[in-house]
This record gives structure tokens, C-alpha cells and sequence, in this order.
């Protein structure tokens, strides 16, 4: 009975075998019926019909039912040249395919590649078929072989914007990937206006992975209805995290605008504190009141508005009679090139350096032209109006320097609070320096000035705008001892690192290795090496380097919102698109188009 079995077994295994070598498709099989396999696959190289299993009677059948008729006659010389030039055929058949296929899908990259860079340079997306009109110009001049790839470039008005939509989507789907691996994550939010002056809070989200690379996104743009109260801007950034469906366990930070006249934004950052404090009893949230817009504030406290207006007045005036006039052709480009074509009363205290430079340099000119017109200026031949200008000039020309740094892209805040230190020490040496008449940080005004004294008129002005920078960033001083240790961990005080951290920060300081790989590569880079170890003091540096310094980049997005939501942009887009639009178009931002 076992005998028996045994065989029964072994006749099976051969038998299942036979049968997957009948399957298997034969080399002989080419020559005889003109198949050959294609991706597995029977194909009939004479009409290219395939046949679903590799069985000798079902290409035999199609041969003879279709074709033997036609190459009965044929030798084996005879069949052998036909079935290589049946091979040739199909694979030159194949090879034109693959090429049509790269063509195309190259077509469909590049167009995705420039409806983006249309989007981000907020360009009408009608620019899209002018575009492929200058590169199939282009194309017939240096490559006419390849015209017909470029022709396939898809640019139209309608398809841009659906392109746009796509690398939105994707931006979110990358985003909400990324999310599940944060350790740790900031916010900034901002409440403005596009075009329409219609509200809108945008969120932008700061997150940090264990591997310390950063990702910073636009996360959600919300339109605001009526006066926006703490609750209802609560709502809106607790429903924009929600869709992402992050951990607000780690939420370390938030950044608001900080203007305390803005309606809401102290009850915002109250009710975000009180979220996570619920959540986590240990976790305390941190609020950051934005730097750049600080700053802005601080420059009001110079009280130079009677400099200030006379300048916007003469220049409006010599814009709208004499902007033909060759020696204010400078001042006039430096005007358009910081401000466009817009340049009124309304212009923003941030980057007025340039043009106040511009003004005192042409001073004389300035004052011949509108005397000669008939609309003299007497305070542009006042001495004292003068030396206020040139005071005006040097201070702002300071505050336009430290504005470039805090608009730097891709900042640790620890950067920030430095440039923003940096220049609280220069107001003090200034204060001091003025106080002996010591013109030397001061030369547009040392130009001018004619008596011992003139320096001591503008020490008020000093103290004032010292004391408000104080004030104002009086809460990253809070935060001070955590921002050291973060950028400063070979040389901080042991005392003054909380004692969860103290044992691993000692074991850092006296890691030589380490701290050659400090001093060469620097922060945030440095925390890549630090390997699987130190995770407290890992985890603590995840989180400051999540934080969000500003609002710059919300701000940075409302302006781009203000050309984009026009009817010369986008006529098209229905609000989805417009959303679509302003993620493709948010600093920062990295797309995947592949």
C-alpha cells in the first residue's frame, strides 16, 4: 500500500511537470508558427493578435487558420529571413512606442514644472501659451528635430490651472506624509486681506523629524467672516490641524503677529495654550509675538513723521510734474524697484533706507526744482529739518539692515533673537556715543551737523526706541536660557539647564569628538550627528528648532495673494482653485512632479 502511494505521489509531481512544460513557451515554436513572447505573452508577430497560454495547438491553430496559406512554400532559409524581419519590424514597432512614450511623459513633466513656476510667480495663466510659443520658436532654431517634443508641451488656459491643482494636492499629500513624523512642530498664524480686502488667517506649519530635517508649508488659508473673535480664529486652527491629523502633544510653539490691536490674537494664543495644557499637564506652549512686524512698531516710536511726510509729499509731487526730470531718474527707479508704482502716503516704515538716501543725496535738486515750479518746500533749506533727515537716513538705513536679516529664509529663531540682541547692544554704544557727540556710526548726519551738541538732540530718540524693542521682544527673553542651549551647548552655564537635561549636556561637553563636529559644521546641522544618544537634549533641540521666529512668511503670502486674486491672474478659478494656487505659490513650498 506505501509502494502504491509513492508511486501515486511521484506520477503526480511528474505529471504537474509535464504540464508546466507544456506551458512554458518553446524557442522552436518561432520559426514554425511566427510567435514570439512578448511580456510573456504569445504575440503573432504577422498580425500582432496574442494568445493567452503558451500551448503549441493554440498557436498551431491560429497559424494554420490564419496564415500557413500564405507561407506553405516557404524553405526554411526562406522562413528563417521572414521571421527576422518580423523581429526587426516589432521591435522597431516597440522602440518608436518607448520614444513616443519618453516624449510624452517629458511633455507632461515640463508642463507641470511651468504651470508651477507661473503660479509662484503669480503670472496670468494665459502666460502659459505664450510660453510654449517662445520654446517651439525656440526649438525650430536649435534643435528642429525635436519641435514635435516641445509641441507637446500642454499650456493652455484651461489645462495650467488643473496642473496647479494637481502639485497642490500633492504639496498635502506630502505634507500629511511628513506630519506622521514630526517630533515636534510650531505654527504661525496671521490674519490679513487679499485684494478684495476680504479677511483670510493663514497657518503655516514648521516640523521637525528625529533625523532634524525641517519641513515648513503653507497648512491651511481660511476666509474669515465679520469680526474675527479668539474662539472663532481658535476654531479655524484647530479644524486646519485636524485635517492633518497631527499630535498635538507636540505642538511647541505659536507665532502671531503681535499687534496688540489685532482682535482676538491674545484669546487665540490663551485658548491654544489652554488646549495643550489639557492634553499634556507637563507641556507648556510658547507664544512668539512676530519679530519683522516688531520691528515695524518700533520705528513709529522715532517720531520722524514730520521728516517722513515731507519726503512722501515732495516726491509725489515731483513724480506727477517732473518724473521726465534725468537726475531723479535714480531716485525714481529706487522707488519702483522697492515699491513698483505704487508709492504714496501709505508706504510701509520697512525698507525707506534707500529712498531717504536717495532724497538727501539730491537734496539741492530737489529744492531747486520745486522752487522753480512755484511749490517751494522751506524745510528742505532748514537746518534743523535736515539734520533730522540725516539722523533719519543713518537710523533707518540700521533698521533696514536688520529687517534683511530677520527676512533671511529658512532662520533658526536662535538666529533671530541674535540679529535682534545684536541691535539692542548697538542702540546702547549709539546712546553713549551720542551722549560724548560722537558722530561715528552716524555719517550722513556727522555730514551735517555743525555744532558739538547736535548728537545729544537725538539720545531721546535712542532710549525711546531701546526701551520698545525691550518691551516688544520681551518675550523671547523668557525663552533665552532654552534658545543658549540650543545654539550654545559647549559653552552654556550647567546651572542654568534644567535638571532633566543637565547629566546629557555634561556628557556633550566633554565629547571632543562632538565638539570638533560643532565647530565645523555649525548649528542646526550639528544635531544630525549626535546619533542615538542624548535623546532629552534631542528632543529639546527638535523643538526650538520647530519654532517660528515671524509671521514674515504668512506675510510674505499676503502679498502674493494681492496679485493673484485679481481678474487679470486667475479669471478662472473658482475659490478651490484660488486655495490651490496660494499652496503652489507659498514660500517655501516643494512640490514633487515626478
Amino acid at each position: 500500500m506505501l509502494i502504491f502511494l509513492m508511486h501515486l505521489s511521484l506520477s503526480k509531481v511528474g505529471k504537474r511537470k509535464l504540464e508546466q512544460e507544456s506551458h512554458t513557451f518553446q524557442e522552436k515554436w518561432e520559426r514554425a508558427y511566427f510567435f514570439v513572447e512578448v511580456k510573456n505573452v504569445p504575440t503573432c508577430l504577422i498580425c500582432k493578435q496574442s494568445v493567452s497560454v503558451s500551448k503549441e495547438y493554440h498557436l498551431r491553430h491560429h497559424y494554420e487558420t490564419n496564415h500557413s496559406r500564405n507561407h506553405e512554400g516557404y524553405t526554411e532559409k526562406m522562413r528563417d529571413k521572414k521571421l527576422n524581419e518580423l523581429k526587426k519590424r516589432l521591435k522597431f514597432q516597440h522602440d518608436v512606442l518607448l520614444n513616443v512614450n519618453k516624449i510624452s511623459d517629458a511633455a507632461m513633466k515640463c508642463s507641470y514644472v511651468l504651470s508651477e513656476k507661473i503660479a509662484r510667480a503669480s503670472k496670468p495663466f494665459t502666460d502659459g501659451e505664450f510660453i510654449k510659443e517662445c520654446l517651439l520658436s525656440a526649438a525650430e532654431i536649435m534643435c528642429p528635430e525635436q519641435r514635435h517634443a516641445f509641441a507637446n508641451i500642454r499650456l493652455s488656459a484651461n489645462i495650467v490651472p488643473q496642473h496647479v491643482g494637481d502639485v497642490a494636492g500633492n504639496l498635502q499629500d506630502k505634507l500629511r506624509g511628513k506630519g506622521k513624523s514630526f517630533v515636534a512642530f510650531s505654527i504661525a498664524a496671521h490674519e490679513g486681506a487679499d485684494v478684495d480686502n476680504a479677511p483670510q488667517l493663514a497657518v503655516f506649519i514648521r516640523g521637525v523629524d528625529e533625523t532634524f530635517d525641517v519641513t515648513e508649508e503653507l497648512l491651511d488659508m481660511v476666509p474669515m467672516t465679520g469680526t474675527s473673535s479668539g474662539n472663532e480664529l481658535f476654531v479655524c486652527v484647530e479644524e486646519s490641524l485636524k485635517k492633518f491629523n497631527v499630535d498635538w502633544s507636540k505642538l511647541v510653539s505659536v507665532s502671531t503677529d503681535g499687534n496688540s490691536a489685532q482682535v482676538g490674537v491674545e484669546q487665540l494664543v490663551t485658548e491654544l495654550k489652554s488646549k495643550v495644557s489639557g492634553l499634556c499637564k507637563d507641556t507648556e506652549l510658547k507664544s512668539v509675538h512676530g519679530l519683522i512686524l516688531q520691528e515695524s512698531l518700533c520705528t513709529k516710536k522715532l517720531k520722524m513723521d514730520h521728516v517722513m511726510d515731507i519726503v512722501i509729499h515732495t516726491i509725489t509731487w515731483i513724480r506727477s510734474h517732473g518724473s521726465d526730470h534725468r537726475e531723479f531718474s535714480a531716485l525714481f527707479s529706487e522707488l519702483d524697484a522697492q515699491y513698483g508704482s505704487l508709492f504714496s502716503v501709505g508706504l510701509k516704515w520697512l525698507s525707506r533706507g534707500m529712498v531717504l538716501r536717495r532724497f538727501f543725496e539730491l537734496l539741492e535738486e530737489i529744492d531747486f526744482f520745486m522752487s522753480s515750479k512755484g511749490k517751494p518746500v522751506p524745510q528742505l533749506t532748514s537746518k534743523d529739518w535736515v539734520k533730522d533727515l540725516a539722523f533719519l537716513v543713518d537710523i533707518m538705513t540700521y533698521l533696514n539692515m536688520l529687517d534683511i536679516s530677520l527676512q533671511r529664509r529658512s532662520q533658526v529663531v536662535t538666529q533671530m533673537y541674535d540679529s535682534i540682541h545684536s541691535f539692542l547692544m548697538k542702540l546702547c554704544l549709539w546712546e553713549t556715543h551720542l551722549a560724548r557727540n560722537n558722530l561715528a556710526h552716524f555719517p550722513t548726519l556727522k555730514l551735517v551737523s555743525e555744532n558739538e551738541k547736535d548728537g545729544l538732540n537725538y539720545i531721546p530718540r535712542i532710549k525711546e526706541l531701546k526701551t520698545e524693542f525691550q518691551k516688544r521682544f520681551s518675550d523671547f527673553k523668557l525663552y533665552e536660557s532654552e534658545l543658549t542651549l540650543f545654539s550654545s551647548p559647549f559653552s552654556v552655564n550647567i546651572n542654568n539647564v534644567s535638571e532633566e537635561l543637565q547629566m546629557e549636556v555634561i556628557e556633550l561637553q566633554c565629547n571632543t569628538i562632538l565638539k570638533t563636529k560643532y565647530d565645523c559644521v555649525g548649528i542646526p546641522e550639528f544635531y544630525k550627528h549626535l546619533g542615538n544618544g542624548y535623546p532629552k537634549y534631542k528632543n529639546h533641540c527638535a523643538k526650538i528648532l520647530s519654532m517660528f521666529g515671524s509671521t514674515y512668511v504668512c506675510e510674505q503670502l499676503f502679498s502674493v495673494m494681492k496679485q493673484q486674486k485679481t481678474t487679470k491672474y486667475c479669471p478662472q478659478l473658482k475659490d478651490s482653485g484660488v486655495t490651490s494656487l496660494r499652496h503652489v505659490a507659498a514660500p517655501d513650498t516643494h512640490p514633487g512632479v515626478e
